[in-house]
């Protein structure tokens, strides 16, 4: 429950490395003190330790920083495989890094071609167009990058 409200933010805002420590804070005095502040000497335990799973004896509590990676990849693999979605429409910026991690996660299998992107999805045996010829993509449009599907 403590990382409920904040799951919210992650998925939809690139937020600040500060922002994400801010709120840890928050959620370690809580825990070690039930108040909305405490000093190192109320820590029963490092926090590194208790973002540890529960299967290996720790709290199990969410790292949120890995959280939010979690969640941007996922809203990338949403907005890949099923476009029908309402909240497409919507302007969510992905920062660059989750979105590295996300093409180098993923191959595509061709199919009918309608969801695999010509220029940067990894479908030429598990390699992208742009990684094979990146002179090439000097000469091609932002848009066609973007838009131009099998």
């Amino acid at each position: 429950m403590l990382t409920v409200v904040p799951i919210y933010m992650l998925i939809a805002l690139d937020v600040p490395n500060w922002w994400i420590k801010a709120i840890e804070k928050i959620i370690r005095a809580f825990l070690w003190c039930g108040r909305k502040e405490a000093r190192g000497g109320h820590c029963p335990i490092a926090w590194e330790r208790a973002t540890r799973p529960l299967k290996f004896g720790e709290l199990g509590i969410l790292n949120l920083e890995t959280l939010g990676w979690a969640l941007q990849i996922r809203l990338l693999w949403l907005h890949k495989t099923d476009p029908n979605q309402q909240w497409r429409s919507f302007n969510i910026q992905v920062p660059c890094e989750a979105q590295a991690m996300f093409a180098l996660s993923v191959t595509t299998e061709v199919g009918d071609g309608a969801n695999t992107l010509f220029w940067s999805d990894r479908w030429i045996l598990g390699q992208a167009v742009r990684d094979l010829a990146p002179t090439l993509m000097n000469h091609v449009s932002k848009r066609a990058l973007c838009h131009r599907t099998m």
